[in-house]
């Protein structure tokens, strides 16, 4: 049996922008320390300011996508929540 609870905050049809969204960076030890996809190759790249890194909306796709890019880098990834 599955129990699915409603959360308007994270609510799909709203893309996580409800009454209280959670916002996620990703964040590794180089420098600048966000990561972000950039426009044209979709490739990770890094930025300095938060704001222009990938945001995700719930901790644990942030969790998820942080584990598969430090497969792919091969060092860890943070999780950082935004203001």
């Amino acid at each position: 049996m599955t129990l699915h609870f409603w959360r308007p905050w994270i609510d799909p049809h709203s893309c996580g922008e409800g009454a209280q969204p959670e916002r996620y960076a990703l964040r590794d030890s180089g420098q600048p320390r966000y990561l972000a996809i950039a426009e044209g190759d979709q490739l990770i790249r890094r930025v300095s300011d938060p704001a222009q890194a990938w945001a995700v909306h719930t901790h644990e796709r942030a969790v998820s996508a942080a584990r598969e890019i430090a497969q792919v880098y091969g060092q860890p990834v943070d999780v950082v929540k935004l203001n």
